[in-house]
């Protein structure tokens, strides 16, 4: 006997877990009697079910059903693999994890697929387990059985009877993950693949691929012009890029570098195709001076050279970015990134635009370094200091009323802060000059106003709060 045991209350007072996947996967298909049989179930497996009738009359009576009916839907759930009927008579039932039992099939249910599909792999027969497959995929996915059969008929039309079930569900799961999920769109997507043979024709042999023709092939052309949007043209461009090196495999990883690279039409590929050598060059380059190793450079080309030109930087701007990167500590490719993404927001994509850009920035901070002398302070120049000169000069101050608020706020701590207040102050009051500045943080910093307890403070809504926040949504221009 137990030490301790629940009173029967404190056992109501519980909870019974159900997993997700039963709702999401089992329930909408259940009727009411079945869905009820397995909760109560459910419910009676918790740990202090000793304290209830845990027995078939008792369910019986609670959820006002017979015997037969009970037993039915346990059954049902049997079928699915949710429970194991351990005993018939008397019937004990043992709950399996959601998804781990055996499901059970009945082959009534499939007894015309399986003729079909037995006909459509002609001599080769079926094993019970490539059946077990077939079912589990339709259940997962809900695909009309009709569709599956047009799928594994086309796969055989191009592979053989010989072809294996993996290789069929695969095919099947691909289309479906493309939208298909009617026999209407089955129907049409082989009649896109068959079309797409005589082009395949074409970039096979510009490829210098000898071998037929096969599914997989069609599967990457339908990739390439539906999902990817290259025409014909632009993929001969592309597979003369790579003739006799790596067959469709290759084509399909140049054409994913054009298609991250913007370069969608036969011209612009060509071109690229031009400069792929001078690309490496570029690539070796960059890596070499901010320091960083790529064994393939392919990665480098596409998902950095090839996008930094495709927006307009030229080859010396890039170099001159790199070493830029390098004198200011970055030292990967994702730091160097976001280093051309402020040079591109500021209209900077050439060596000269970048050097005035660079000069107007060193002339900026001589300004910055004479306020912060002005304060009575011999530091060096901050990212922050930068920030709020930028800020200051966005409200309307000029680099002599700016110096003026320094030079008032000179020995006061945080003088940065100090400044900024000052300046806020005659901004409010419209005042811009830089002797009426000077007044003015001359008045302020001899007086020091002290809030009485009980001044009334302005109290805003959510809507002006959120207006706020809502426009600071630029943050491209943070320090790398």
């Amino acid at each position: 006997m137990a030490l301790c045991k629940l009173t029967r209350e404190a056992a109501d007072d519980g909870f019974t877990l159900v997993d997700n996947r039963f709702i999401r996967e089992y329930l909408p298909d259940a009727d009411d009697g079945a869905v009820k049989v397995y909760l109560t179930g459910l419910w009676l497996c918790r740990a202090d079910a000793p304290l209830c009738d845990n027995t078939l009359t008792h369910v019986c009576d609670m959820l006002d059903m017979t015997e037969a009916q009970v037993t039915a839907a346990f059954e049902y759930w049997r079928d699915r693999g949710l429970v194991t009927i351990v005993n018939a008579s008397p019937l004990e039932v043992r709950f399996n994890r959601v998804g781990q039992g055996v499901k059970l099939y009945k082959p009534a249910k499939f007894a015309d697929f399986n003729a079909q599909l037995q006909r459509v792999f002609a001599d080769r027969l079926l094993l019970e387990s490539e059946y077990l497959k077939y079912y589990e995929f339709l259940d997962s996915t809900r695909l009309p059985q009709e569709a599956l059969l047009l799928i594994a008929a086309y796969c055989v039309r191009l592979k053989g009877d010989g072809v294996r079930t993996n290789y069929v569900l695969t095919v099947a799961r691909s289309w479906y993950d493309l939208g298909i999920r009617t026999v209407e769109d089955a129907e049409r997507h082989i009649e896109l693949e068959d079309a797409s043979t005589e082009n395949l024709r074409k970039i096979a042999k510009a490829l210098g691929k000898r071998s037929a023709i096969d599914l997989d092939d069609k599967q990457l052309y339908v990739k390439w012009t539906t999902s990817w949007g290259f025409d014909d043209e632009a993929i001969l461009a592309a597979a003369k890029l790579c003739k006799k090196r790596g067959g469709m495999e290759r084509l399909d990883s140049i054409l994913d570098e054009l298609f991250i690279a913007g370069r969608f039409d036969a011209e612009s590929i060509r071109d690229y195709g031009a400069r792929k050598q001078e690309l490496y060059d570029l690539a070796k380059e960059v890596t070499r001076v901010i320091g960083v190793r790529y064994e393939n450079l392919d990665t480098v080309i596409s998902h950095y050279i090839g996008t930094w030109l495709s927006q307009g930087f030229d080859d010396a701007a890039i170099r001159l970015i790199a070493e830029y990167c390098f004198v200011n500590g970055i030292r990967t490719l994702n730091g160097m990134n976001a280093a051309v993404a402020r040079f591109y927001k500021h209209g900077c994509l050439n060596v000269a635009a970048i050097d005035e850009y660079l000069s107007s920035l060193a002339e900026r901070d001589k300004e910055i370094k004479a306020v912060i002398e002005a304060t009575g302070s011999s530091r060096g120049v901050t990212a922050s200091d930068r920030d709020a000169y930028e800020l200051w000069t966005q409200w309307g101050f000029d680099g002599a009323a700016i110096l003026a608020a320094a030079k008032a706020c000179a020995g006061r701590p945080l003088a940065f802060g100090a400044i900024s207040k000052t300046l806020t102050d005659c901004r409010d009051a419209k005042i811009f000059d830089a002797a009426e500045v000077a007044k003015r943080a001359s008045v302020s910093a001899s007086k020091t106003p002290k809030r009485e307890r009980g001044d009334s403070e302005r109290k805003y809504t959510k809507e002006e709060l959120s207006s706020f926040f809502g426009d600071l949504h630029d943050f491209d221009d943070i320090e790398v």
